[in-house]
C-alpha cells in the first residue's frame, strides 16, 4: 500500500481553491493537470510502499502525535513551484499563517515514524499542491508555438528545447490571484491515506482519521 499522512480543508476553501484553479486553467495550457478539489490536502508525510502489518504502529504514531498538537488555524495565500519555477513539476500554494505550527505536527510524527524504521529524505515544508506539470506536454506545446515562426530545423531545435517552463507572464497573474487568495480554515484532524495509482490519475482511500485537540 501506497501511504501518506494528511490534513484535509473544508468545502467552502476547496471551493475556493478550485475558483483559483479555473482562473489559472486557460492561462498555463494543457500541459498543467490540476489536482482534483477532493484529493488536495496538506501532506506531512509519505511513507511510500508499506506493508499491512505495518498499520497498527502508524496509527500508533498518528494518535501520539495528535494527542500533543492543538487544532490550528491557517491562512492560505501565496504560490510557488517544485523545484523552481523555471522548471516546475508540481505547483503549490502556501500559508501565511499556521505553517509553523504545522511543522510542529511534522516534526511529531516524522520523530514517530522514524523510531519505526522509517526514512525520510526531505524536510517537512508546509504547502498544498494544486497542480503538477507534465514536462513533455510541456514541450509539446513549446514545439507547436514554435514551429511555425521559424525557418530552419537547427533553429526549431534550439527554440523547442528553450521552452523548460510556463509562460512567466501567465504565472505571474497566478501568482498575484493566489497571493490574494487570504482564505482561512482550521486544521482540526489527521488522516492515514492509501493512494491508488490509476489511469486517469491517483484515488485516495481514508484509512485511519484523528481529530487534534
Amino acid at each position: 500500500m501506497r501511504l501518506f499522512i494528511a490534513s484535509g480543508f473544508s468545502v467552502p476553501v476547496l471551493a475556493r481553491i478550485r475558483d483559483l484553479q479555473e482562473f489559472a486553467r486557460p492561462l498555463l495550457g494543457n500541459a498543467v493537470k490540476w489536482v482534483e478539489p477532493e484529493n488536495i490536502h496538506l501532506t506531512y508525510a509519505f511513507l511510500g510502499d508499506v506493508p499491512q502489518a505495518s498499520l497498527p504502529a502508524i496509527m500508533k504514531v498518528i494518535d501520539e502525535a495528535a494527542g500533543a498538537c492543538r487544532r490550528t488555524r491557517v491562512t492560505l495565500g501565496g504560490f510557488g513551484a517544485f523545484p523552481s519555477f523555471e522548471s516546475p513539476r508540481v505547483l503549490w500554494l502556501g500559508l501565511k499563517e499556521g505553517g509553523d505550527a504545522l511543522k510542529d505536527i511534522a516534526v511529531k510524527l516524522c520523530g514517530g515514524l522514524t523510531a519505526e524504521g522509517f526514512v525520510f529524505g526531505h524536510e517537512f515544508s508546509a504547502h498544498i499542491t494544486i497542480a503538477r506539470v507534465n514536462p513533455a506536454l510541456l514541450a509539446q506545446d513549446a514545439k507547436i508555438r514554435v514551429l511555425p515562426e521559424t525557418g530552419n530545423s537547427s533553429s526549431r531545435s534550439q527554440k523547442s528545447g528553450f521552452k523548460t517552463s510556463l509562460d512567466s507572464a501567465a504565472l505571474s497573474s497566478v501568482a498575484w490571484r493566489a497571493e490574494e487568495l487570504n482564505v482561512s480554515d482550521v486544521v482540526a484532524s489527521m488522516d492515514l491515506i492509501e493512494s491508488r495509482l490509476a489511469c486517469a490519475g491517483p484515488r485516495y482511500k481514508t484509512l485511519y482519521h484523528k481529530e487534534l485537540i
